[in-house]
């Protein structure tokens, strides 16, 4: 789909705590690496402190501030989670701490491609509504050592962080050029829970098996989510230069990059800053999307590529075009506690 006078304005980030990853070599006295090692990943953010939702409305103050909207011109704000447990409603809470009287909110359960679907609802609703001025994007995930501890024998780590982004009409730090979403439904049982299985047991195939089973089916849905918005924008793979996937592990980015037009491996991505934090589920990508946008690197005319993933098995991609030099200088946020405004 291709977008007209929708741009991102600010983007935010709260990270906690980044803790070294020991990454094992692989079983008893067979010397080989783990499937950890191999992935790439290096250190995983932790917060023992801060609830997904909380991280998320750090991040969110810092996109508001970043775009300098305030909260009374926010028609929607659409929160991405995942399994959070200490808030029911985290979009309502978030609405509370960071929106306006008008303010609706919404939350959306994508698992890690949940920060891209979230980018295109938040368009959608801009575009529905000429009247809305703005919208919020937030995203916030927690993983506890006793659920997800499990993930490094899968070869990832999971990491906690909240990130967001501010969607407005007109001048902005990047335009939407274009998006593109895929699914393939027919892997939904390997997300569908057990019988049988309950708390922090292991309770879904795909937990148990990884994406490896899976990978050509996923390779060849990457494949045709990029090339649909390459092919709908009329752009080359020369003309981006920055691609940004969610932060899986660079074999799996590897595996699912392999033969696309984009002719890249995870390394050529941002993957490069994602192993330092790792898997954050639906904050992948806006994380790196706010380290590109404040790094000082983006020029004008510049493209963007969003790549993201999630089990389910759904994919977004969304191209996106520098309009401005974005400023490098992140503003600083509050702590956001229950019952306060951040």
């Amino acid at each position: 789909m291709l977008w007209q006078d929708i741009t991102i304005a600010g983007t935010g980030a709260w990270v906690p705590p980044i803790r070294p990853e020991h990454t094992p070599r692989g079983g008893p006295g067979n010397g080989q690496p783990s499937a950890l090692a191999l992935n790439g990943f290096t250190s995983a953010a932790v917060s023992t402190d801060h609830t997904a939702t909380q991280m998320a409305a750090r991040a969110g103050l810092k996109a508001l501030r970043h775009a300098d909207v305030a909260s009374a011109d926010l028609s929607l704000l659409v929160h991405a989670g995942f399994q959070d447990v200490d808030h029911y409603t985290p979009a309502a809470y978030l609405t509370r701490v960071l929106g306006g009287k008008d303010t609706a909110g919404i939350e959306i359960g994508a698992a890690s491609d949940g920060g891209g679907v979230a980018l295109v609802a938040a368009a959608e609703h801009l575009t529905a509504r000429p009247a809305a001025k703005a919208t919020l994007v937030t995203t916030g995930v927690r993983f506890p050592e006793e659920r997800w501890g499990y993930s490094r024998e899968l070869g990832y780590v999971a990491g906690d962080a909240g990130a967001a982004a501010v969607l407005t009409r007109g001048t902005g730090l990047a335009r939407l050029v274009a998006t593109a979403q895929v699914s393939e439904p027919q892997l939904e049982g390997q997300t569908r829970a057990r019988v049988g299985y309950t708390g922090a047991a292991r309770r879904f195939p795909v937990e148990e098996t990884g994406f490896m089973p899976h990978i050509d089916v996923l390779r060849r849905a990457t494949h045709r989510c990029v090339e649909s918005v390459l092919d709908e924008a009329d752009v080359k793979p020369a003309d981006i230069s920055h691609v940004v996937p969610i932060a899986i592990g660079s074999v799996v980015l590897d595996l699912l990059l392999t033969g696309s037009r984009l002719g890249l491996r995870a390394d050529d991505t941002s993957w490069t800053y994602g192993r330092h934090l790792g898997h954050a589920g639906p904050s992948d990508v806006l994380l790196a999307l706010d380290r590109t946008f404040r790094s000082g690197t983006l020029r004008a005319g510049q493209r963007v590529l969003v790549v993201s993933f999630g089990v389910g098995f759904r994919w977004t991609t969304a191209l996106f075009e520098v309009t401005r030099d974005p400023v490098t200088a992140a503003p600083a946020g509050h702590s956001p506690t229950e019952g306060s405004r951040p």
